[in-house]
C-alpha cells in the first residue's frame, strides 16, 4: 500500500517537472486543450488575472510545467513572452469591437491592403495610450493581431 501511495506522488512530481518549451509548443498545446475541452468551456479558464497561462491546466500536454512564463489575450487567445502585449491586445479588441458595434464598419487605415488599425478611428474607444506598433485586423473573423497577414 505505501509503495502506490510513493509511485504515485512521484510521477506528480514529475508532471510538475520543468521544462524548457517554445512559444509555438505552447500554442499546439493550447489548440490540443481547446479541441479537448467539453463544451461550453472556454480558453478563458486557461489565463490567470495577469494574463500568465495557468500551464497547471496543460500540464499533462506539455508534460510538465514551462520555466518561462507565457501570456495569453483573453480576447483573441494569442500567445505572448510579454504581458504587456496580450493586455495591449485585449484593449485594442474591445476598442475595434465598441467601434464596429456603433459605426458597423472596420476601423482600419483606408486602403491600406493589410488592414493596419486606424488608432485615429478608435481614438475615442481605447482608454490607453495607443501602442508604439502596428496591429491589424482579420476582416473574416474581426480579430485584432500583431500578426501582418499574408497578401
Amino acid at each position: 500500500m505505501f509503495w502506490r501511495k510513493k509511485r504515485k506522488k512521484e510521477e506528480e512530481e514529475r508532471q510538475y517537472q520543468e521544462i524548457d518549451v517554445s512559444i509555438d509548443e505552447v500554442r499546439q498545446a493550447i489548440m490540443q486543450c481547446a479541441n479537448d475541452m467539453p463544451m461550453g468551456i472556454s480558453l478563458r479558464s486557461l489565463v490567470n488575472d495577469d494574463h500568465s497561462i495557468n500551464f497547471k491546466l496543460l500540464k499533462s500536454i506539455l508534460k510538465g510545467i514551462p520555466r518561462q512564463k507565457f501570456y495569453m489575450s483573453k480576447e483573441t487567445f494569442e500567445v505572448f513572452e510579454d504581458a504587456e502585449k496580450a493586455k495591449t491586445i485585449d484593449k485594442v479588441q474591445i476598442a475595434v469591437d465598441q467601434y464596429i458595434s456603433e459605426k458597423n464598419e472596420i476601423p482600419v487605415i483606408p486602403g491600406d491592403p493589410a488592414f493596419r488599425i486606424s488608432y485615429f478611428l478608435i481614438k475615442e474607444y481605447i482608454h490607453h495610450d495607443q501602442p508604439d506598433y502596428p496591429l491589424y485586423i482579420d476582416p473574416n473573423d474581426r480579430l485584432v493581431t500583431h500578426r501582418r497577414p499574408n497578401q
